[in-house]
């Protein structure tokens, strides 16, 4: 069962490092802050500041309270940079807020913003708890430029930016192998799991006659080799600075079978086909059942990294509760369908 939706303020502080984009009419700076919502199927929910049109618009201030209507704990938030002119708006830059920093004590800081080197934007989103953010008096600011984890496909481990390690598994804690199975069996529940594809840095320049336009394709590596591929991709990111672009996209993927990695593969889309930048390789320790939140090396780059957030969503809903025998499975429901033991039904999740 969903977390109920609740009603969320974000302090809309100020930037710095923008850029001189309108020459004619003059910048005219403004932030859109949307919820990423984890059901791709929800009306948007999204807020904007008034445009700074005083001052030094490079480095604006804009010292609003946004409201949120509809926010769920565990959605990121995703502001957009604007600068308005004579006949539309022009994008800045992006960045990206996850859940795990600002719920439930709150955050006070700056973000990076994707696009702009130098540049940052100041936010605060108070505590849900009652009082001021927990164990942070008024005066402390938070840096935030990326997830705290930092973890390399190619290494048996990764490290906080804090320097304590933390070892993973040297040797898979599964494997695909026969099993032989008894009249009835339990096994654990297909899940669903929400995929946020936020940003990569250091790709490289691939198509030099249509321009790289990369995207994502994350993939569950089903230990069950005839089980159906389960795939989600971004869209082709074909604005601002594509070696490090930004996409933001949450995805729900299922089903997905506790002991199943998750394979990320980047691309570049060209004229005819596309090209693979790299791949990455989550495995499931590292983001069952707590979820996963940070920067992944892409093999094949040695200085490149994809941003991304795993959340366990829970069990995938099956419509039609079966019992399963050696001949037959039996339908509580009106309909009835044949299983027949060691192969994977179209119908099971």
């Amino acid at each position: 069962m969903a977390p109920p939706s609740q009603k969320l303020v974000v302090n809309v502080i100020q930037a710095e490092g923008l850029q001189h984009m309108n020459h004619f009419t003059g910048d005219h700076p403004f932030v859109v802050c949307e919820v990423k919502h984890v059901d791709p199927n929800l009306p948007a929910t999204k807020a904007e500041t008034k445009p700074v049109n005083e001052g030094d618009t490079t480095c604006p201030v804009w010292n609003e309270a946004l409201e949120l209507d509809s926010w769920q704990p565990g959605e990121a938030l995703q502001f957009t940079i604007y600068d308005k002119g004579l006949l539309g708006s022009k994008t800045e830059g992006k960045a990206m807020l996850p859940s795990e920093f600002f719920y439930p004590n709150g955050f006070r800081g700056m973000i990076s913003v994707v696009g702009l080197p130098d540049a940052r934007l100041r936010l605060e989103v108070p505590s849900m708890m009652e009082g001021q953010l927990s164990g942070m008096p008024a005066s402390t600011s938070i840096t935030y430029q990326a997830p705290p984890v930092v973890y390399a496909a190619s290494t048996p481990g990764f490290s906080s930016q804090i320097g304590a390690t933390y070892a993973a598994p040297t040797q898979s804690v599964y494997s695909s192998q026969q099993v032989m199975m008894p009249e009835t069996v339990q096994v654990a529940a297909p899940q669903k799991l929400s995929v946020s594809i936020l940003q990569a840095q250091g790709l490289q320049h691939m198509n030099h006659f249509t321009g790289d336009q990369p995207y994502v394709v994350c993939e569950v590596k089903h230990v069950d080799a005839q089980a159906e591929a389960t795939r989600v991709e971004t869209k082709p990111a074909t604005e601002g600075d594509t070696l490090n672009p930004f996409w933001g996209e949450t995805h729900q993927l299922g089903p997905w079978h506790e002991g199943e990695s998750l394979e990320f593969t980047i691309y570049d889309k060209g004229l005819i086909g596309a090209k693979t930048e790299g791949k990455v390789l989550l495995t499931p320790d590292l983001f069952y059942p707590n979820g996963f939140s940070g920067m992944v090396n892409i093999s094949g780059l040695p200085h490149a990294q994809l941003h991304i957030i795993i959340r366990v969503l829970g069990p995938v809903a099956v419509e039609n509760e079966t019992v399963v025998t050696d001949g037959a499975t039996k339908s509580k429901k009106k309909k009835k369908k044949e299983v027949k033991v060691g192969k994977k039904s179209k119908g099971c999740c």
